[in-house]
């Protein structure tokens, strides 16, 4: 990404990361969708998966393995 330290280079940064003209940042797009239209785009994850249980799930699971 292009930095973010002048003006220039966030009018960069918004046709990069949102794909869109020089004419739509500048002149058609308020800046304040802009921001939000930047911050609305999907990331990709990684990591693990967290699965959240419940204490009557851990119990369940204690006498499952105990069988």
């Amino acid at each position: 990404m292009t930095g973010n330290e002048t003006m220039l280079g966030q009018v960069a940064t918004f046709m990069e990361s949102l794909r869109l003209s020089y004419e739509d940042v500048v002149y058609k797009i308020p800046y304040r969708n802009l921001l939000i239209m930047q911050k609305d785009i999907l990331h990709s994850v990684t990591g693990d998966l967290i699965v959240e249980r419940t204490g009557r799930d851990l119990l369940n699971r204690k006498g499952k393995e105990g069988d």
